[in-house]
């Protein structure tokens, strides 16, 4: 019964990640998995690999294969997003990232960036990416609020101030947060 159950999330995993891989102009994505079942007591284990294709006519590459770093990361990003979009619980989660958008080039960052978007808007979750100053123009395109902490040199040990940029289609929910955040300035 378990290994039936995980076969239906890994494979609604990987109609996500197709999904996600057609709508950035990839061509094609699966995650392939194989239940590895014990002898006698012991634990068991499944084998994942997700495999996409590099070209329209191509066959599906492992994960393992070589390819480009940008190529890697973003089929890193699209499978954790189709593993949320699989799962109907996400309301109110939290999914942190580091190093968002960093070592892509500027047409897949900015996919990227538009894919967490979709996903933590259509999930109703909340997406914390922390990014280099490279990619923050394009981070504020899509999303809520900028948080900008400023580390000015080896010799401090705190960060400045933190920056605050909010964005909201609501502006007074905006609005409703300034006091508060101004007034913790006052205590720096």
């Amino acid at each position: 019964m378990i290994e039936k159950h995980l076969d239906g999330l890994f494979a609604q995993i990987s109609v996500a990640f197709n999904d996600l891989d057609l709508r950035g102009d990839g061509h094609g994505a699966k995650l392939e998995h194989i239940s590895v079942r014990p002898q006698g007591a012991g634990d068991w284990q499944w084998q994942v690999i997700p495999r996409w294709k590099r070209s329209r006519s191509g066959g599906y590459v492992s994960y393992r294969e070589n390819a480009n770093s940008a190529q890697a990361k973003v089929h890193a990003i699209l499978l954790v997003l189709a593993a949320l979009l699989a799962d109907s619980q996400t309301q109110g989660r939290v999914l942190i990232l580091d190093e968002l958008g960093n070592s892509l080039g500027e047409v897949n960052r900015k996919d990227m960036l538009a894919a967490l978007r979709d996903v933590a808007r259509d999930q109703h979750l909340t997406i914390l990416g922390t990014c280099q100053d490279s990619v923050l123009a394009d981070a504020a395109d899509v999303c809520g609020e900028l948080l900008w902490f400023v580390h000015a040199s080896a010799a401090d040990i705190i960060n400045q101030p933190t920056n605050i940029w909010a964005f909201d289609s609501n502006g007074d929910r905006t609005q409703l947060t300034e006091d508060w955040i101004t007034a913790g300035r006052a205590h720096v």
